[in-house]
């Protein structure tokens, strides 16, 4: 998952920053998983993708950006583990 994220880092420095989205958006929400859990990765991908949108706007990728990547990583993980992992 984290690579995933970085990949989409990448691509929102390229100009491309929704390209990786739709990816995610099904590899998560497609998965079984409970009502309440669905509505977190949603409100978690739906900032994730107005960070990679600041990021475009940046043109670049700061030391920030990957920490905020690995934020977002984390976060991502806690609501699933939350779920059970399922």
């Amino acid at each position: 998952m984290g690579e995933i994220l970085k990949e989409g880092l990448f691509w929102a420095a390229l100009g491309r920053p929704s390209e990786v989205m739709p990816f995610l958006r099904g590899k998560l929400l497609s998965n079984g998983h409970s009502d309440g859990v669905k509505r977190q990765l949603e409100g978690l991908l739906n900032e994730l993708e107005r960070f990679y949108e600041r990021v475009f706007c940046c043109g670049k990728i700061d030391e920030k950006h990957i920490r905020a990547i690995h934020s977002f990583h984390r976060d991502i993980l806690s609501v699933l583990s939350a779920d059970g992992g399922a």
